[in-house]
């Protein structure tokens, strides 16, 4: 009964301090800092007598507070936790430090010392004048209990206190019976100036290097907060297609285990894997591929089959070829058979004249002519400097429209649909004008 505000020990710790030493009379047990009387020699402790806790404990104000003082009582006025704080510099651990016994808001305390204690680390453990930015800090606020579930936070730029202290005041009443409160903070910071590995370049390829980069790290913050590697880096590993004799020469295909085909894996596909995973299921090899997924690419490639089919009997390519024999005519003409240009299938990728690499710095301005948000303007010259970098050009990728390819080089999902999407539209527009593209188009793009 440690915890109860009637309990008897409570009361005799709390009284003792009131006896007066130089008293001719030693405090009666159970009775202390009275004298005894012939009616009540020894009373029970009252227990309207011991101040009432809230429900909730709440912190100490700031300008109450001494760092000298130990608030680490057996009766806490005060919600008390710890602080566990470590600094990832350049994805290395450079530093942590431990702070116990606190009781005032965590807000308070990053302000008045925890701040200034890591900008003080980051000064020691980076190179003269190089310049540092912030990749984002991890929260973990947890308590030394089971029953309680922890609640994780990831902070871009500014640290969300106000969840923080509203969990450590719902966990207050723990403070009470002995449990530990605790923050787990994890602040990620890289240099700007890194030093290039061998054999790299500034400039264009650098610029694929930090794309892959910014994927990593990524991977390595979600990594570090479910403790687990990340879902759609490892549904991409596992899928990714090394056949060279693969026939649709894709970056990810699924093997059915039954007759090793292959099934062109799409990035709706892929996103469907990563969806199954993180509900739950369980993907280790292509035969863990869910049933409806399997079935959803068997009728894609069926489908695909009997599209080719019908397209080569439009053309009339599907029939023995026919002999007509014409007899010699009195101008002496013969007739001639030959296809239409205009017997194309529909599906045949539009030619757009021009120099290649001119056409997709265009047809990206053209895109982000159409975006107002500088994120999404900053995304379409991405994607171009991706494409150009990998001497890609829109007929190219019109043959094979991939948008997983460009997702695996730190293009945003949906700027690499819209990249694919709109070629056509595009093209059309500009074989309409007939604008040329040696020189300066509509929107004023220069070469």
């Amino acid at each position: 009964m440690a915890n109860s505000v009637c309990s008897d020990n409570a009361y005799q710790a709390r009284a003792a301090h009131s006896w007066d030493e130089d008293s001719q009379y030693a405090p009666t047990p159970g009775y202390h800092g009275r004298t005894p009387t012939v009616l009540s020699p020894s009373p029970a402790p009252v227990c309207a007598t011991d101040p009432v806790q809230s429900d909730q404990l709440n912190f100490l104000p700031l300008a109450e507070w001494d760092e000298d003082v130990d608030y680490d009582e057996e009766f806490p006025d005060y919600i008390r936790y710890t602080i566990a704080w470590k600094l990832m510099f350049n994805k290395k651990k450079v530093g942590s430090v431990t702070d116990k016994g606190l009781v005032v808001a965590p807000r308070d305390y990053w302000t008045k010392s925890l701040k200034p204690a890591v900008e003080e680390m980051l000064q020691m453990k980076k190179k003269n004048g190089q310049r540092v930015r912030s990749e984002g800090t991890a929260v973990i606020v947890k308590a030394d209990d089971r029953s309680q579930g922890n609640l994780e936070l990831f902070c871009a730029v500014t640290i969300d206190w106000k969840s923080v202290e509203k969990q450590l005041r719902k966990w207050s009443n723990l403070v009470r019976t002995g449990k530990t409160l605790t923050i787990d903070i994890v602040f990620h910071y890289r240099g700007d100036d890194e030093v290039l590995q061998k054999g790299e370049k500034r400039g264009r390829v650098s610029a694929t290097s930090r794309m892959l980069a910014e994927r990593k790290r990524h991977i390595d913050i979600e990594e570090e907060m479910t403790e687990r590697p990340a879902t759609w880096d490892l549904v991409y590993s596992l899928m990714r297609c090394n056949v060279r004799s693969c026939p649709h020469k894709s970056d990810w295909c699924w093997e059915d285990p039954a007759d090793k085909k292959h099934y062109k894996l799409r990035v709706p596909h892929l996103e469907r894997l990563i969806d199954y995973v993180d509900g739950g299921g369980y993907l280790d090899t292509h035969d863990d591929v869910p049933n409806d997924i399997r079935r959803d690419l068997v009728l894609e490639s069926q489908k695909g089959r009997k599209s080719k089919k019908t397209d080569v009997v439009s053309n009339g390519q599907s029939y023995p070829p026919t002999i007509i024999n014409v007899l010699p005519a009195q101008t002496g003409s013969t007739p001639t058979f030959s296809c239409s240009p205009n017997g194309r299938s529909a599906d045949e990728h539009v030619i757009i004249p021009g120099p290649r690499e001119a056409a997709v710095r265009e047809y990206c301005k053209w895109l982000e002519s159409r975006a107002t948000d500088e994120a999404y303007k900053a995304g379409f010259r991405k994607i171009c400097q991706v494409t150009l970098e990998n001497h890609l050009d829109l007929e190219l990728i019109l043959e094979d429209p991939d948008s997983g390819f460009f997702v695996q080089r730190g293009i945003q999902i949906g700027t690499a649909r819209r990249f694919l999407r709109d070629i056509n539209e595009w093209a059309n527009m500009m074989n309409a004008t007939g604008l040329d593209r040696t020189g300066v188009d509509s929107l004023g793009c220069a070469e």
